[in-house]
């Protein structure tokens, strides 16, 4: 876990809004997109995201593997030469999945305000329609 050297986790807009996602789900994509900047793909063992999420490694391949049948990643595995033991696992975000949902926050706001807010609170700094109470004028302020 020391190796990751990471200082934070940003969760991209797309993802975060997406409801076929856990909230756990959600955090393990991001950490692989974030990790597979560099070369394409994750290589995170189960025991450094359960430490990193305080999670057990049994959760964690659950949620990887519901994240691979959803269709956001994809895992390659190479083994050993002539073994059946795993060497590395990849874990790769799928593109397509990957542009829909960065694009989603990146769509401007498109819609346009027919009454400008500057325009419509220009000058109601401070004035609150001063109450008149018994012929006296009482300002928001001396209540």
């Amino acid at each position: 876990m020391a190796d990751l050297k990471l200082k934070g986790l940003w969760i991209p807009f797309g993802v975060m809004t997406d409801k076929n996602l856990s909230d756990k789900e959600k955090y393990i994509y991001s950490l692989v997109v974030f990790l597979s900047q560099e070369k394409q793909y994750c290589y995170c063992t189960n025991k450094t995201i359960s430490e990193l999420f305080n999670i057990s490694v049994t959760q964690v391949s659950k949620l990887i593997n519901a994240l691979k049948d959803k269709g956001y990643i994809n895992i390659e595995m190479q083994y050993k030469e002539n073994t059946k033991q795993v060497e590395i696992r990849k874990i790769v975000p799928i593109e397509e999945k990957l542009n829909t949902l960065f694009n989603k926050s990146l769509i401007p706001y498109t819609t346009k305000l027919q009454h400008p807010i500057e325009e419509k609170f220009k000058d109601n700094k401070y004035n609150i329609n001063n109450y008149k109470n018994n012929n006296k004028r009482v300002s928001n302020f001396e209540q």
